[in-house]
């Protein structure tokens, strides 16, 4: 019973694995999506350039925990890529993608970006060399400031902040591992093997145990596969709700609903961001062209027109 289950696990796992590649490779979902994760990575490495102290995370670990804030003042801008990855690919899929494909090269992607910017930084010569030092004059005497007395409460404050806060990235990274790992079967204490030839009742219902094994992991993996796709699904309501504060918006919003009067915003929010987009300007307004559910060389499923950044029509086919 044990070998079937365990071969179970294996065969599950790489349909999963196969099936969450195949899904991620798709090179016409992946165009349309690219456009969010690139904003929320500039996001990032634009806040992080203004992070104190980021020029001296030089390990993996110290620049890791110095983006926390970085992601935290970006959140609607990382909360906008998951939404995009569940409409074009299915609910729950933005946040495992975001918790594992996404961090998990998140260092690397924002290093590319302000590696220039900390080198340049880093050969610059020190604030204090360019302080002119005026000569004393007799109609007034330079004072040299008193040194600042160090508080050890407040240094150790601080450091324990930054512990804090590089705990809370770690976690997040570990998020999707803790979040997959199903509970492991009991195992029963092994048995003397009987000696006779003849097969005992246990070896002759050997075969249906192990069935009846398959068929409880992979409901164990069905529900915390809808747990998780719950779960997100409540973030979502509750983000929305922040924002816009009226339930009956959120709730269209939720069901990927377009009308006319919506605000662009809550088009990207309800139908991410679109493939392309064609911007007309007049004197009195801006009429601009989203174009959703591409189907071919400059054709679409969906054009949604927006002028002055509100929705005053569509046309679907």
């Amino acid at each position: 019973m044990r070998v079937g289950i365990l071969a179970a696990v294996v065969l599950l796992g790489s349909f999963e694995a196969a099936s969450a590649q195949g899904v991620q490779d798709d090179p016409r979902r992946r165009r349309i999506v690219l456009p969010s994760i690139r904003a929320a990575t500039d996001c990032i490495a634009r806040e992080a350039l203004n992070e104190p102290g980021i020029e001296g995370a030089n390990g993996p670990g110290q620049f890791r925990a110095a983006l926390g804030p970085p992601m935290r003042r970006c959140a609607d801008e990382v909360d906008a890529m998951i939404a995009a990855h569940d409409q074009v690919y299915y609910p729950g899929y933005g946040e495992a993608f975001f918790q594992g494909p996404y961090l998990h090269d998140l260092v690397r992607a924002v290093q590319r970006r302000i590696g220039p910017e900390l080198a340049k930084r880093a050969s610059e010569p020190q604030p204090d060399r360019f302080v002119e030092v005026q000569p004393p004059t007799a109609s007034f005497q330079v004072v040299q400031p008193e040194p600042k007395p160090t508080d050890p409460n407040a240094d150790q404050a601080k450091r324990a902040a930054e512990d804090r806060e590089k705990r809370e990235v770690d976690a997040m990274w570990q998020h999707t591992r803790q979040a997959a790992a199903a509970p492991a079967p009991s195992a029963s204490p092994p048995t003397a093997q009987p000696t006779s030839q003849s097969p005992s009742p246990s070896q002759s219902g050997e075969g249906g145990s192990a069935f009846a094994g398959i068929v409880v992991l992979l409901l164990v993996v069905f529900v915390l596969r809808e747990a998780a796709k719950r779960r997100a699904r409540k973030r979502r309501f509750d983000r929305l709700m922040a924002k816009y504060g009226d339930r009956s918006v959120v709730e269209r919003i939720m069901a990927a609903k377009m009308w006319q009067g919506m605000t662009e915003e809550m088009l990207v929010d309800s139908w991410g961001i679109p493939v392309d987009r064609d911007i007309e300007v007049y004197k009195t307004r801006t009429t601009e062209v989203w174009k959703y559910g591409q189907t071919g060389r400059n054709r679409f499923r969906n054009r949604v027109t927006v002028q002055n950044g509100v929705v005053v029509g569509y046309k679907q086919r």
